[in-house]
């Protein structure tokens, strides 16, 4: 196994930090301000490099599971 220098451990552990802190925030939304919070993130994104019906992982995700998530956080089954 490989040594990392102590600057690249720094930046492992803040971001791990930062990675916790984010789901710690996130857990914290109420219903409505998470769906809000992923689609404002959604819409800043560029999520693919494949169009909705290309049997890929990424367009299912983006155009298939993460809407219907939202729909159904929503309460708009």
């Amino acid at each position: 196994m490989f040594r990392l220098t102590p600057e690249a451990q720094a930046r492992i552990d803040a971001y791990r930090e930062l990675a916790e802190e984010r789901r710690h925030v996130v857990s914290l939304l109420r219903n409505d301000e998470l769906v809000a919070t992923a689609r404002f993130y959604m819409a800043q994104m560029t999520p693919l490099r494949y169009a909705p019906g290309e049997p890929v992982y990424d367009a299912t995700m983006w155009n298939a599971i993460l809407p219907e998530l939202l729909k159904r956080v929503e309460g708009k089954q």
